[in-house]
């Protein structure tokens, strides 16, 4: 009898699809790979420093090695210049690079690509890049209603793509491209005018990423990415986002944190449960948030700051809003036991000014049907209140001071 307790294999459609867009991903590479190393190999005897454009004969005999080797894709370029730089260093700088199926989706495209080679491997026939520059490129970042991330290169919807349960997991991804033997000797990559469109069908939002800017460095088998962004979420101002992520090749441990300036409450508030709570603000916030991932690849606790400009509580268009003139709030979120703790949450206002401290249960989690939990249900919160003044709407001839309280309390949410 079969083994009731065995996993059921995956559908060789969806393995066949995912094996598919595996393969179109390393096209781009590939492609590189196969017309650089011909031209970078002859162009080593010509005088160091002066900048080679590739002749035409030499253009037909690449296109023809990449359709011979590469016959589902299609890749086209416009200049290609080749400097060999001092201590006989080749360096290869390619212009309006595009990649397609052969169907002509496109994989990925930019505007200029970069890399420098190391030259004893390239005398036998080895190309092992040492620095890439990627610009001008497009690329989609999208959630998915189950909480997956997938990224593609692409400008269609139908664009190869890879997939990861989380964010993180997407980024680490990356051993694999950095474990083989062709990138061995990579030190770094830098993205440069970058656009990027975030698409969340959890929350049914999109955010666009204008001239962004990444950087991955490797030393040996530790991995540091930084990137530097400007986000547009569709209204008058523009927020910026400086992250950092760190770990091991071959290991799922991994640091990583985001610092902000003038990102919407709302725009946090949808990320996840641990800023839900920051939904019923109308406001502008900047701060910063560190995480990580443990060796199983769960969500280490996430820690933050934030600084909370003027803005109203405000939960829905029907409510009267609540103005306050700013807020900070310093707390971690444990996601395995679903748990805020807020070590400062203060306020200030012409209503109600004081501090607060406690903790806050989240029931529900993932109620909404995402599965990773961006909302929740229910909360129960246990706080100490300090410095309490209050007068809303100057009901009173002078505000209502209290030097302590404590509190228990339970939300629920309809919606």
């Amino acid at each position: 009898m079969p083994d009731q307790n065995q996993e059921a294999p995956e559908p060789p459609r969806r393995r066949n699809r995912r094996r598919r867009h595996l393969r179109w991903l390393g096209v781009l590479f590939s492609a590189v790979i196969a017309m650089l190393v011909a031209f970078a190999v002859l162009g080593a005897f010509y005088v160091t420093g002066k900048p080679l454009t590739a002749p035409d004969w030499l253009r037909a005999r690449i296109e023809a090695r990449i359709a011979r080797e590469l016959p589902q894709a299609i890749v086209t370029f416009g200049t290609m210049v080749l400097v060999v730089e001092e201590g006989w260093a080749p360096r290869v700088h390619l212009h309006d690079v595009d990649v397609s199926t052969s169907a002509g989706t496109q994989i990925v495209s930019f505007s200029d690509f970069k890399a420098s080679f190391a030259m004893r491997p390239l005398l036998s026939g080895v190309v092992q890049p040492r620095e890439i520059l990627l610009s001008g490129i497009f690329a989609t970042l999208e959630r998915d209603t189950d909480g997956t991330f997938s990224v593609r290169g692409g400008s269609g919807a139908t664009a190869p793509a890879r997939q990861a349960a989380t964010l993180p997991e997407l980024v680490g991804q990356l051993d694999t491209l950095l474990n083989s033997a062709s990138l061995s000797g990579l030190t770094e990559i830098d993205l440069r005018a970058v656009t990027l469109q975030y698409i969340d069908k959890r929350s049914q939002r999109a955010w666009t990423v204008d001239g962004g800017r990444a950087r991955l460095h490797r030393d040996g088998n530790d991995l540091t990415l930084s990137a530097d962004l400007a986000v547009l979420s569709g209204g008058a101002g523009v927020a910026t986002l400086a992250a950092n992520y760190s770990s091991r090749i071959g290991e799922a441990v991994a640091d990583f944190g985001i610092s902000f300036d003038g990102v919407a409450a709302k725009d946090i508030a949808a990320q996840g449960p641990a800023f839900a709570w920051m939904d019923v603000l109308r406001a502008s916030i900047s701060g910063s948030v560190r995480s990580g991932l443990d060796e199983d690849g769960r969500f280490a606790p996430i820690n933050a700051t934030l600084q909370i400009g003027a803005g109203v509580v405000q939960p829905n268009a029907q409510t009267k809003p609540i103005p306050f003139d700013g807020a900070r709030s310093y707390f971690s979120y444990d996601p395995a036991r679903q748990l805020l703790r807020f070590d400062e949450l203060s306020v200030r206002s012409k209503w109600i000014s004081g501090r607060a401290s406690g903790t806050a249960s989240l029931e529900g989690v993932g109620t909404d049907g995402s599965g990773a939990g961006a909302a929740f249900s229910t909360l129960v919160g246990q706080f100490a209140l300090r410095e309490l003044s209050a007068n809303p709407q100057d009901l009173y001839p002078e505000p209502v001071a209290l030097d302590e309280a404590d509190i228990d309390f339970q939300l629920t949410l309809n919606p």
